[in-house]
This record gives C-alpha cells, sequence and structure tokens, in this order.
C-alpha cells in the first residue's frame, strides 16, 4: 500500500514537471519568435527613415510646390518635420557660414549665428546617404533621442542637417503594439547593455545590470546579470530568470520566460527582449492540477477505506498501551507527590511559625509603646540627673532596637509565595524606592543610579522595591562606614525579552567565605545580638522568590559587593483586581473525581477551547512540572484522591505563579474564605453552581 502511494504521487508530480516545462519551452519559442519581429520592424522602419530622409532631400523627392518656394532648404526642413511631428522633436540646419536653424514641433524656427571661427565645408563631402551618428537622454522629454546627420549641397556650399528622432515614440510606434500576454512586453538595449526602449520611463539609460544595481542595491541581480552575460555573448537565446516588476514602487520579485534577438542598426548592434511572468502560464497547469487533485482524492478515499479497516484491528491494542502510558504518568505523579508534600508541610510549619511570629510581634509591640512613651518623657525631665538620663537613654535606644525586631518579625511573618500578585510598573517602584534611599543616605555616602528608562513590568507587591532596596542599602551604609571611598550604586536594566535585572553595589568591606554560606539563613547576623536581627536578608530572598525571581551576591573581601536580582518579567492581560480575564483563557485543566469527569466532558466536547479533564492530581502535577504553561487556569474539586484541592492549587502555584486557581466543594467554610483572602485561591465556588455560572466560558 505505502509503495503503490509512492508510486503514484511520483507519477503526479513527474507528469506536472514534464507538462511545466513543456508549456515554458512552447512559451520560450513563441518569444523569440515575438523579439525576432520586434527587431525586424525595428531595423526596416529604420532603413525607411533614412530612405525617406534621402529621398526627400533629393529634387526628385521634393513636392514641386514647396521645392519652388521661397526659403530654399529651410523651407523644405519645415515642411518635413511638419510631415514627421510624431517621430522627431527637432531637426536643425546648419548653413555654411556656421548659422544654425532649430525647428522643433508647434514652435517658432530661430536662429543662431556661430560664434568664433568658421569651418570650412568641402562641396565634395555632400550629398551623403543620411546616417546615425549617436543618441542620449532629451532633457525635455526623458527618452532617448537618435541623432541622425545628413548633408544636402546647395551649388557649391553643403548644409548640414541634423535629426532627432524620439525613440519613445519609435518604441510606442513599432515596440509597444506587440503585445505579449497581460504583462509581458519588449524592450531594446543599445550595444553597450544601456535601456534604450522601456515601458517604464524611469528604466531609461539605466544599464541593465550595474545601473540597476547602483539604484537598487539591495536587490538581488544574480540572476539578471547572467541573463546579460548570455546577451553580450550571443545572438540570441530564450531562458526563465528572476527579476523585478520594474513600474511597482515595491518592486515585485517575478519569474519571467525571456528571448533575445540582436538586430544591427547601421552597424551598431542593438538588443530587442521580450518576456512574459511565469504565472501568466499557469492556466493550463491549474487545470492539470485540478485533474491530478481529484485523481488523489479519490485514490485517498479507496485508500481511507483500506486503512479503516485495519485501524479497527490495531485500535484495541492502541487503547491498551495509552492505558499503560496513563499508569506510568500516574506513578510518576505519586512520586512527585510525596515530594510535594514534604514541602507543603515544610511550608505549612514555616507559615505556622509566621502566624506566631506575628501575633508575638503584635504583642510585643502593644508591650513596648508605653515603655517608650514613659521612657521619652523622663528622658526629657531635667530634674533627672545625668547619669540616669543616660540610663533612660539607654532604655529608648533598647526599645527602639526591640521595635525594629517587631517589625521584621512582622515582614517574615507576611512571606506567602501564594499572596495575590499584581501587575506593576518595577521602574516607577524603583524610582520612587531610590527617592527614599537618598534622603536616608548618610552625607559621606556617594549614590549613584543607573536606571532604565523603559517601562519594566512585573507581577509583584505593591512597595517590594522600596523594602528590597531599603534592606540592602541599610547594610551597604554599614558596610561603608570604615571605608575610604563609599560610594553606593543602584542599577536596573532589562536582560533580555523576559527577565528583569537589579543590582545593588557599594565599595564596603565585603563578606567573607563562612558568611556568604549563610547570610540569607533567618536570625544569622553578623552585626551581633544589639545590632541586627538577621531576618533582613532572608525577607528579601523569599520576597524576590515569591514572585518567580533568584537573588545573588558577588562580594570580596576590602573590595565591596554587589547583590543581582533578576526578576521575571509580565505582559500578560490582567483585571484591575489582579485577576486573569476568564473569557480569555483558552487553557483550562479541570481535575475531579471519576462520577465528576463524566459530567464535564459533555461542556467540554462543546467549548471552543483547550480543556483537559483529570481524574487524579498525581497526572496533572506531572503535566504542570515538565510544561508550567501548559494551562491558565486550573478547576480543582476539593476532594481528590491523595491529596485535597488545596493542597494541589499550592503545589501548581509554587510551579506556575502566574496560574490563575477555581477550588468547588459541595459546601462553603470559613476554612475556604481564610484561603481565598490569603491568595492561596483565586476564587471559591460551590459545586451545584459552577456549570451554570461558567456555561459562558466554555462556549466562548
Amino acid at each position: 500500500m505505502i509503495i503503490l502511494s509512492v508510486i503514484v504521487v511520483f507519477a503526479g508530480s513527474r507528469l506536472y514537471s514534464q507538462y511545466r516545462e513543456q508549456v515554458i519551452r512552447t512559451e520560450e519559442s513563441q518569444l523569440l519568435t515575438m523579439a525576432g519581429i520586434v527587431g525586424n520592424n525595428l531595423n526596416s522602419y529604420m532603413e525607411q527613415q533614412l530612405e525617406e530622409i534621402d529621398l526627400f532631400y533629393s529634387r526628385e523627392g521634393m513636392p514641386e510646390n514647396v521645392w519652388a518656394e521661397s526659403g530654399g532648404i529651410n523651407a523644405r526642413t519645415a515642411y518635413f518635420l511638419k510631415e514627421n511631428a510624431g517621430i522627431y522633436n527637432w531637426i536643425t540646419v546648419t548653413e555654411p557660414d556656421g548659422t544654425k536653424f532649430r525647428y522643433e514641433p508647434g514652435k517658432k524656427t530661430f536662429r543662431e549665428s556661430a560664434d568664433g571661427e568658421v569651418k570650412a565645408v568641402d562641396p565634395q563631402d555632400g550629398n551623403h546617404p543620411a546616417e546615425i551618428t549617436g543618441k542620449e537622454i532629451s532633457d525635455q522629454t526623458g527618452w532617448y533621442e537618435l541623432y541622425i546627420e545628413k548633408n544636402v549641397p546647395v551649388g557649391s556650399e553643403v548644409y548640414m542637417l541634423t535629426f532627432a528622432m524620439d525613440l519613445g515614440a519609435l518604441y510606442e510606434k513599432i515596440v509597444a503594439p506587440v503585445k505579449i500576454g497581460e504583462a509581458g512586453y519588449s524592450s531594446v538595449k543599445d550595444q553597450n547593455m544601456n535601456i534604450i526602449m522601456h515601458h517604464v520611463k524611469n528604466q531609461i539609460g539605466l544599464e541593465a545590470v550595474d545601473g540597476r544595481i547602483e539604484r537598487y542595491p539591495y536587490l538581488d541581480m544574480s540572476s539578471l546579470n547572467a541573463w546579460i552575460m548570455r546577451q553580450e555573448n550571443e545572438d540570441s537565446g530564450t531562458g526563465v530568470i528572476d527579476t523585478y516588476v520594474w513600474d511597482d514602487p515595491e518592486l515585485k520579485k517575478v519569474r519571467r520566460v525571456v528571448a533575445f534577438q540582436a538586430i544591427s542598426i547601421q552597424g551598431e548592434r542593438w538588443i530587442v527582449n521580450s518576456t512574459l511572468p511565469v504565472h501568466e502560464l499557469s492556466g493550463p497547469l491549474e487545470s492539470m492540477m485540478a485533474m491530478l487533485t481529484g485523481v488523489m482524492v479519490l485514490y485517498m478515499m479507496i485508500l481511507v477505506v483500506i486503512m479503516v479497516f485495519f485501524l479497527r484491528n490495531r485500535f484495541l491494542a492502541e487503547s491498551q498501551q495509552k492505558e499503560i502510558a496513563y499508569l506510568k504518568e500516574i506513578n510518576h505523579g505519586m512520586e512527585m507527590l510525596v515530594q510535594k508534600n514534604n514541602e507543603i508541610r515544610h511550608y505549612q510549619r514555616i507559615q505556622s511559625l509566621g502566624m506566631m511570629a506575628s501575633h508575638i510581634a503584635h504583642e510585643f509591640n502593644n508591650y513596648l509603646t508605653p515603655v517608650l512613651i514613659y521612657a521619652e518623657l523622663l528622658e526629657n525631665d531635667e530634674s533627672i540627673s545625668s547619669e540616669n538620663q543616660e540610663m533612660i537613654h539607654e532604655i529608648t535606644k533598647s526599645v527602639d532596637q526591640a521595635s525594629n525586631l517587631s517589625k521584621e518579625l512582622l515582614a517574615f511573618s507576611r512571606q506567602d509565595t501564594g499572596v495575590r500578585l499584581e501587575p506593576l510598573n518595577f521602574t516607577e517602584e524603583v524610582r520612587n524606592a531610590v527617592s527614599i534611599v537618598r534622603q536616608l543616605a548618610p552625607a559621606a555616602i556617594t549614590l549613584k543610579t543607573e536606571i532604565t528608562e523603559e517601562p519594566l513590568y512585573v507581577l509583584g507587591r505593591r512597595r517590594m522595591a522600596e523594602h528590597i532596596l531599603l534592606n540592602l542599602s541599610k547594610n551597604a551604609f554599614q558596610a561603608m562606614e570604615k571605608t575610604e571611598r563609599k560610594e553606593l550604586l543602584i542599577r536596573l536594566e532589562a536582560k533580555g525579552n523576559d527577565m528583569i535585572c537589579l543590582q545593588v553595589s557599594d565599595t564596603g568591606c565585603g563578606i567573607g567565605d563562612d558568611a556568604m554560606q549563610k547570610i540569607f539563613e533567618p536570625f544569622y547576623t553578623t552585626k551581633g545580638s544589639r545590632q541586627g536581627t538577621g531576618l533582613g536578608l532572608s525577607v528579601v530572598q523569599n520576597m524576590v522568590t515569591a514572585v518567580g525571581g533568584t537573588i545573588r551576591v558577588e562580594s570580596k573581601a576590602g573590595e565591596g559587593t554587589t547583590f543581582i536580582l533578576e526578576i521575571p518579567q509580565n505582559s500578560a492581560e490582567i483585571e484591575d483586581d489582579g485577576r486573569k480575564r476568564l473569557k480569555h483563557v483558552q487553557k483550562i485543566a479541570i481535575v475531579s473525581g471519576e462520577e465528576s469527569v463524566k459530567t464535564w466532558k459533555t461542556a467540554a466536547s462543546n467549548s471552543r477551547k483547550t480543556v483537559d479533564l483529570y481524574a487524579h492530581p498525581a497526572a496533572l502535577i506531572d503535566r504542570v512540572q515538565k510544561d508550567p504553561s501548559a494551562y491558565d487556569l486550573l478547576i480543582a474539586e476539593y476532594t481528590l484522591p491523595t491529596m485535597n484541592g488545596i493542597e494541589l492549587c499550592e503545589v501548581v502555584r509554587r510551579i506556575n505563579p502566574e496560574i490563575r486557581l477555581i477550588l468547588i466543594a459541595e459546601q462553603g467554610g470559613a476554612d475556604f474564605e481564610w484561603y481565598l483572602n490569603n491568595g492561596m485561591i483565586d476564587r471559591f465556588m460551590l459545586k451545584d453552581e459552577f456549570a451554570e455560572e461558567f456555561a459562558e466560558m466554555f462556549e466562548g
């Protein structure tokens, strides 16, 4: 069956190629004939015009009444130009004394006296036949003028006449009337390959290749150049070349069938070139292809019937193979579930620690407030001795440190990768944060900034840049306290098309190798228990990783430290509340129980969107792990095998922070509201309401 298919396809392709070549060869022969006809017409017409000039300026060819009129040769010239006004642009008559008369159609004759010495004309040189002496482009018309000279003896004197033949008019009279299809035409070049006749005026005067390369340096002239070289070395020829539509402002590329014929005009070699676009020959080819297509369709229908028979027998085996593959995915997903469950338990412990830290911090602030108030009152009491004032000052200093610890604990407790994020202009956020850093910077420190003007957008939390820069700048200020050179550099720039790079560099004392391994651990500090809490860099790291970014540090003792943060750019379309418009969602995953999956199949089959159904969370996790952007929206039931819907949402959100999450349950509860308010999910719905509410989304 396969061999038969290959034979049929090969035969059809071979037949098409042969027929196409035959049509092109036939057209080449016809074009060569047309080029020969145009060349013969040109040659005959030129010889006729030269003979007519010779005859007209002989007494036998001059009408008697004109010959007898006063004015002599000038009257004859005026009469000749009147009779041939469409062919000649002008005629000049140079008298033996150098006086020149110029005749133009529809204009008065003017006389020009010779300046300087007048060259005598030997009468023996008179009455020579008219001959072509040269050509050039007219300043008035823009077309070539062909110059013909004729010496006419009158008595013992010789008058020299110069005729300016308009090659544009000659083209319209002799060449253009020979029609070649709808878009075909003929053109003429001289022996130097300069274009002297063409239907496009701006091509006149160009050297066929070099002149065009100079005017159109961006065009590929290789095929045209090979064709012109043949015209220089051969008297006739045919071919198929790649060229351009010269009267199209866009200079569209076109493949043409071409032919040329060399002719001789008074000893000068001219080239007549005839051409026709290949696409004009496609009519017969299309008819042939329609016939071949019908044959192939009939053949394919027969082949499909045969293949259906064999596919029925293979269907059962393929179904079994798919089931085995699905079970393998389930097993791989279950292995991942074990790993993700461990991560979730660790995250829950951190979350519990954060909640406890938040509670302690709030209560701690409540206790510290009256102590700080009373200490400040006592500090301002002038009746207290200076020694006691010093002790009170120590109290307020300790209370300030305790308050800072409380703030750090609150910041630590608010870390959550599941927090609802919103699109931010990070460039603007950094500029606002830099203005605050500039106000807080000690006078001895020079603050430099290199912030891009381009707006860079991220999916993050508002004032995130302020929190990051204040923490990093505060550490930099302390690191530069004892250094001579005190410079802080903040740089923001785009890194590629999908990342933003924020750098904070100082010229401080640097970080030791031992400390480099621990600086991001919570509560680790090199400043002593009374100078720092050790939570600043931990908060910065978790804040950056929560939005999918990374942070790294480069430091050298005695030279300074640089923190490099890379955060993903975001350009997704998002509603004002930070959620992606559900009606624009295209890739949807639904994870539900076995019975529920059957219910959703009907809705999914009518949807124009991509909807994948999963009965087990392990299969979904395996898919998302391989391709984090596989889905825009996840709809998960709360009750699932091996894990609940909340735990599944946490795992998926960590893999893809931008995915939208909807949780469905049989009934509501306060826990679900807490998950919604804290950004663990984007929406909660009762199961009974889901089908009706999202019918429009599936239909779109």
